[in-house]
């Protein structure tokens, strides 16, 4: 049995506030509880006469100073890695923007693994850091076969991949693979070898579905077309970004530290070029689009999450003493969390909580200054009708979005954690709070969630909406 759209939402709007009611919620709870319990006279609450200013909590994400953010720029050497993001090398390949940075993460998570195996320090755990940054590796590479399936499928982009054999006149070389990134070298290591062969099989295994392979010296069992890997990547001039300012401190913890947030700043580029994407996506109706780009996002942001988890093998005096060869935590009197040095991260996470400003674009409909319930019940139509008008594809941008949020939330949550491991609890909380614990993005969202669900546990009638 079927009801219209209308007759349904008189239902849950009659159900859940109609006087006669029996499960109506009640709207003179705030009557009846003024005028039952309390004293006829309340103790009233006295101010000195002069007027004390209220602190207010700022809800805005913001960076350190500049002078500290452009010390960890210099750390990083992010000019020179910008530097190479924005070149322009394939003027036709439209991913070119999103897939760079993220091959460079890799071959920077090449580089962590040779300085894990090479750590000549006796009581570190090797084997525990070697298959974490495994995992690290082959998290990126499966993002990444992700970014290329769906570039291939995407009318708009498929075809201008640049491989081996048609793009911009290069041939086919005599090396099928990589003759610059370390990869190939750390497969032929008696160190390192095993991990090498298990990470050159999962880019065998993630590229299945794509038309060409990565070029890093993996099996290519289907004789598909090699990517070229050192022409987009330049692995060279990644690793002469290898040294730091603080190579004099003789800290072995700099350089994997260095090399991690390195990883993390590469993502994060790649995270803000899919965002804008998801903004492009939106304005142009192709929702579907939108909803592949939220999840990758969303994705990223786990693997933020398990490359700074990665921080807490180092060994805790020897951290604490390059935190303290750094300045890593007070810089000109500034007492500054090290992941809000990165502006590019806090541009990133301003981005996706922005994303809200999109649901009326989603929804078609249009905000009301009043703050009535017409967003909330343009969702609950959206989520009731999704096999109508390609409702689906409004559903599943909207949970890609919310997905984005729970992610970000849980990647700053995670830091404080792990700052909380490493430097001790008193350091913990410098700005982490405020972003895991304010209230949703999406208020409307939740809202017809929340009626939606009332209204089915409720309601006795096995009724199917149409």
């Amino acid at each position: 049995m079927c009801v219209s759209l209308s007759y349904k939402y008189t239902t849950i709007f009659h159900f859940l506030f109609k006087s006669n009611s029996p499960n109506m919620v009640d709207l003179d709870w705030q009557t009846k509880m003024v005028h039952s319990n309390m004293p006829p006279k309340s103790p009233k609450l006295s101010l000195p006469d002069n007027n004390i200013p209220i602190p207010l909590r700022q809800n805005d994400i913001t960076a350190a100073s500049s002078p500290i953010c452009a010390a960890y720029d210099n750390y990083l050497r992010l000019p020179e890695l910008r530097a190479l993001w924005a070149s322009n090398d394939f003027p036709n390949w439209a991913n070119e923007p999103i897939l760079k940075p993220t091959l460079h993460a890799l071959e920077i998570t090449f580089r962590l693994l040779a300085t894990v195996l090479s750590d000549p320090r006796p009581y570190i755990n090797k084997r525990e850091w070697t298959r974490r940054v495994e995992s690290l590796a082959t998290a990126q590479i499966q993002i990444i076969a992700m970014l290329c399936e769906d570039e291939e499928e995407n009318p708009e982009t498929r075809g201008t991949t640049p491989p081996v054999s048609d793009i911009n006149g290069f041939i086919a070389q005599s090396r099928s693979y990589s003759e610059e990134s370390l990869l190939p070298r750390l497969a032929t290591w008696h160190k390192s070898k095993d991990v090498a062969r298990r990470i050159l099989d999962s880019v065998e295994y993630q590229m299945m579905r794509c038309t060409y392979t990565l070029g890093l010296g993996e099996a290519n069992l289907a004789g598909k077309k090699i990517f070229l890997y050192d022409a987009v990547c330049r692995p060279s001039e990644i690793h002469s970004l290898e040294t730091t300012p603080f190579d004099y401190v003789g800290n072995c913890e700099n350089k994997t530290l260095h090399a991690t947030q390195q990883i993390a700043e590469c993502w994060t580029r790649a995270v803000r070029k899919l965002l804008e994407r998801v903004a492009e996506s939106v304005e142009r109706k192709t929702l579907e689009k939108a909803a592949r780009e939220c999840h990758a996002v969303e994705r990223i942001w786990k693997l933020l999450t398990e490359v700074e988890d990665v921080h807490v093998m180092m060994d805790p005096e020897d951290f604490l003493r390059l935190k303290k060869e750094l300045g890593m935590m007070r810089n000109c009197g500034e007492m500054v969390a090290f992941c809000f040095r990165s502006r590019e991260l806090v541009e990133v996470a301003r981005m996706c909580r922005d994303l809200r400003q999109k649901v009326p674009e989603i929804l078609e409909v249009e905000v009301d200054p009043t703050g009535g319930p017409g967003m909330m019940e343009a969702a609950m139509k959206v989520y009731s009708e999704k096999e109508k008008r390609n409702g689906f594809e409004k559903v599943h941008v909207l949970q890609g979005m919310q997905a984005i949020e729970v992610a970000m939330k849980r990647f700053f949550y995670a830091y404080k954690q792990v700052v909380a491991v490493m430097m001790g609890s008193s350091e913990a909380d410098n700005g982490f709070t405020q972003i895991f614990l304010e209230p949703t993005y999406f208020p409307s969202l939740d809202a017809a969630k929340t009626f939606l669900a009332y209204y089915w546990e409720n309601n006795n009638q096995n009724v199917v909406p149409c």
